[in-house]
Order: C-alpha cells, then sequence, then structure tokens
C-alpha cells in the first residue's frame, strides 16, 4: 500500500465523504419525517382517541367528535370538546377574557367592507349555534333550585346594584334546569358543588367568576368519611377497605366530597372496574346518592329510582348524614364541618338532629380514625375548592363586572349569621364571604376536575377507529430504497478507491 495517497485518489475520497453526507441528510429529513397529527373533519386533534359518538355518559354532553351526520351542527363549542386535563396546561379549553364577546376593532387598520348580501346571511347552522338572544340585559337572574328560591329573593334584597343594573331569582326544580336555563339566556348565575361546576363548565359553557369564602378565610374544605364510633373502637385498624358490602350515603350523584373524591379512592380496592356506578354497586350493599342530573343516581338503600331526586330527605351534605345517624347507611361522604353543624349540638341542628357529634368519627381512607373536630388534617380524601358561582362564558364583560361589583361589596352577615341558612341554601352555611376567582375555571378546580373527568371517562365507551385514529406511517424502507438506488454509484467509488490504494 502506497504511503501517501496521489491526488485522484484524495479527490475521489473527498467526493465519497461529500456524497455519503448528503446521503444521511436526505435520510434523516425524507425517511423520518414527523408525521402530521391527525384531524378529524379538518379540526386537528393531536395525540386523541376516539370517542364512541354514543355517549353513555350520565351527564348527557355531546359527541367528543364533530359528526358528519349532523349538518344542522358543525361549529365546535367549548362545551364539545374536552381532553383529557394535562398537568401541563391550565385548562382544556381556553376561557374567554374579559371582553372576548364584544367586538375590538384594531386603530391600525381599515373597516373592512361590508360583505356582499349573498354571503351576509349565516348559514342555517351557524344561526342555531349561536347563543341565544338576552332578552332582558339589564337584568341579573339568579337560578336558585327548589326551596333555594326563597333564600335567593331574601339574598337580593341585601344589594346593592349597581349601573342601573336589576336583580331577580329565577326558580328551577333541578341544577340541570338551571343549567338548562342559563343555556338558554334565561338567566345568568348559579351556585354549584365543584363537582357540578366542572360539568357545567364543560358541557355547559360556562365559568367560575366567585367562590364562597370561609372560617379562617379558607377557600377549600375537606372531603371525608363519617362512620359510627363503635365501629372505630372494634378495630383500631379499620378502613374503608372494611365498608365492602356495608351501606353508603353519598349526599349527591357527582358532588365532590360525597361522591367524586370517595369513589376515586374505592376505584383502586376493585380489580375489575367499569364505570362509577358499577363501582359503587360492586363495592358497597346499599347505596343512597340522590342525583340533580337526570337519569342518574343510585338509591337502592333509601327508596328506589323513582325517588332518587335530589329533593330526597337524603340529598346533600346533611342528608347524607342525616342518612348515617337515621341508621340508612353504614358510612357517610361529606364535609369535613358536616357532623359539626348538624349534630345534636350542632347550630344548625334539625329535627332528625338525634345523636352527638361524640357518637361519630372520621374514617381515615388510608385506615384508623380520628375524632371529629372539623379539621381531618390527613384523614380525608383530599381539600376541595370552595362552591362556585357561574355564569355562561356568553355574559358580557359590562354586566360580569355588575355582578362582581355588587356581590363583593354585599353585606352578608344578615342573611350568614342569623340562622337563616342553617339548611345551607343558596349558600353552604360555613359561608362568611364571596371572593372573585381569577384563575380560569379548569385551574380553579384543579384535583377537583382531574377527579371528575377521571370518573366521566369511565361513563365513555372508547372505541378504535382506523379512519378517526390512525396516524400516517411512513414506509422508511421504500423511502431509503429510494435514496440508496440515487446514490448507488457511491459504491463504485468507494470499490475504485480500494483498488488505488
Amino acid at each position: 500500500m502506497a504511503s501517501a495517497m496521489s491526488p485522484s485518489t484524495s479527490f475521489l475520497l473527498l467526493v465519497f465523504f461529500l456524497q455519503l453526507k448528503h446521503l444521511c441528510n436526505s435520510i434523516l429529513v425524507n425517511g423520518f419525517e414527523v408525521a402530521p397529527a391527525p384531524s378529524f373533519n379538518g379540526h386537528s386533534w393531536p395525540g386523541s382517541a376516539a370517542i364512541s359518538p354514543s355517549y353513555p355518559s350520565p351527564f348527557h354532553a355531546p359527541s367528543l367528535i364533530p359528526s358528519p351526520a349532523k349538518a344542522a351542527d358543525q361549529t365546535i363549542r367549548h362545551s364539545e370538546l374536552a381532553p383529557t386535563p394535562d398537568p401541563e396546561r391550565n385548562s382544556p379549553l381556553p376561557e374567554p377574557t374579559e371582553g372576548a364577546n364584544e367586538e375590538k376593532t384594531s386603530p391600525a387598520r381599515e373597516p373592512s367592507p361590508a360583505p356582499s348580501e349573498d354571503i351576509s346571511r349565516p348559514a342555517e347552522h351557524e344561526v342555531d349555534n349561536a347563543p341565544p338572544e338576552e332578552t332582558d340585559p339589564k337584568t341579573v337572574k339568579w337560578c336558585a333550585v327548589r326551596d333555594e328560591f326563597v333564600d335567593c329573593q331574601y339574598y337580593i334584597s341585601l344589594l346593592k346594584p349597581v349601573d342601573n343594573y336589576s336583580w331577580k331569582c329565577v326558580q328551577r326544580q333541578t341544577t340541570q334546569e338551571c343549567l338548562q336555563a342559563i343555556k338558554a339566556r334565561e338567566a345568568d348565575l348559579i351556585v354549584l358543588d365543584p363537582g357540578l361546576a366542572y360539568i357545567a363548565f364543560l358541557n355547559y359553557s360556562m365559568k367560575s367568576i366567585l367562590n364562597e369564602v370561609y372560617c379562617n378565610h379558607a377557600q377549600t374544605y375537606d372531603a371525608v368519611a363519617v362512620v359510627n364510633k363503635k365501629a372505630c373502637e372494634r378495630s383500631e385498624t379499620i378502613s374503608i377497605q372494611d365498608y365492602k358490602g356495608k351501606r353508603s350515603c353519598h349526599g349527591l350523584y357527582a358532588s365532590a366530597a360525597g361522591w367524586n373524591y370517595p369513589i376515586h379512592t374505592v376505584r383502586s380496592y376493585l380489580p375489575h372496574q367499569g364505570n362509577d356506578v358499577k363501582i359503587v354497586k360492586d363495592f358497597f350493599s346499599e347505596t343512597c346518592a340522590p342525583s340533580e342530573l337526570e337519569g342518574t343516581g343510585l338509591c337502592t338503600g333509601c327508596g328506589n329510582q323513582s325517588s332518587c331526586l335530589a329533593d330526597s330527605p337524603y340529598s346533600g351534605d346533611l342528608g347524607a348524614f342525616r342518612c348515617l345517624i337515621e341508621e340508612v347507611g353504614d358510612i357517610a361522604f361529606v364535609k369535613a364541618d358536616t357532623p359539626l353543624l348538624y349534630s345534636k349540638e350542632g347550630p344548625y341542628n334539625q329535627s332528625w338532629s338525634t345523636k352527638s357529634i361524640n357518637q361519630f368519627m372520621y374514617l381515615c381512607p388510608k385506615g384508623g380514625c380520628r375524632a371529629i373536630n372539623g379539621y381531618p388534617g390527613t384523614c380525608k380524601f383530599g381539600s376541595v375548592p370552595a362552591k362556585t358561582i357561574m355564569a355562561p362564558n356568553s355574559i358580557s364583560s359590562k354586566k360580569r363586572l355588575a355582578i362582581l361589583q355588587t356581590l363583593l361589596n354585599a353585606t352578608w352577615a344578615d342573611s350568614l349569621y342569623t340562622g337563616r341558612n342553617g339548611a345551607s341554601h343558596l349558600l353552604s352555611s360555613g359561608t362568611q364571604s364571596l371572593a372573585e376567582v381569577k384563575q380560569l375555571t379548569r385551574s380553579y378546580l384543579g384535583v377537583s376536575a382531574t377527579i371528575s373527568q377521571t370518573l366521566q371517562e369511565l361513563n365513555i365507551e372508547k372505541v378504535q377507529s382506523a379512519n378517526a385514529t390512525s396516524i400516517p406511517v411512513l414506509e422508511y424502507t421504500s423511502c431509503s430504497t429510494c435514496i440508496l438506488a440515487r446514490h448507488l454509484w457511491l459504491a463504485v467509488i468507494f470499490i475504485s478507491w480500494l483498488g488505488l490504494l
């Protein structure tokens, strides 16, 4: 072999490496191109999964994927798309900022010319999806459920409206009817438990604008399990698992403390899981969980499905505690302060409050019991964001500001400290004031929204659809073959170079 390369050999070697570099670049660019995100009828949704168009969730949400069969409803609204919550992202759906629903014209541009007559008329399906016209824009309408109406009228009598707005109460028989009324622009406000607030956010395009504030300026409360003290005395290591096959009291189906948080824990104890109702049926022998949502609820332990409405005597936190006191159930899932408020010694004791607070204890999710003092510490399922006052996303910035100013400047002492609020109507019993929600709704609901989403996903039948979810896979072999064919002469150069050496 020669000790030094000839000029021709060096030239061929240089050409070889330049072509080899070009080959590698070609493979990287052409052979491993990033696959495009799948799209559904023109709407890009990266990493999404197909959801069955028949939505078996009890919340009656519309299809998550726009269906070409529904030509009259092609516009995607906030209530129609809800991805799985991402911890890196505050909200699956961007919430409109103040004034987002008001037209704004940039001063740097000339106004656009008026559209021609043949295109100025919107399509029929666009009209159907537009928010209904507000019949009385200078009136704030607060939707009250059943006997909340009396409290609502009393509350608004304490207000000092601003900007010439008047206030009135609108009565409906269920929370779902109130949500539908707000969607139809027949009402503007409603107070919701965080579990139901997530449903309003997800399916009714609503947002949180105010929240309750409790003792010591707390804006959260604890979700706990309460049991008879005798059960704790029989076993120091008693846990939730020991209540498998027992009777349960939940207050409200889909509520945060009464349903979502405890069921999220219980599901980990079952090897085979179905939806949330099946989990409860498999774990407990009988259940009392009335519902504000049509076609839902589970009342095998307190009547039957025909009496499973939210006007049941066992509805809400105080109803769940009553369920335990009257021995309809063996365990009650409630807010931490419920036993203190509605026991025999409690400030809001009722005719059925026949037992002392000393006859009950908190049951810790990880085992053991703790005395009831309103502060369970780690003996809880988690902290829940305070109940929230919600309004539609379509509400005008001016009206929203008037609502905030009126409610934040109101003096609530007359209604919250005289015992009128003892049955936890409209606002919670422990509410001392209200605070503005300055976060996006999904961010405000936080872990509660994540748990709600997890349980809702159990009610959705996931199917695999090649047309909807398949991401195009590049045929790397054929692509690489083409590149190698175009550069086949490199092999000839390489062989020639070896011969020269």
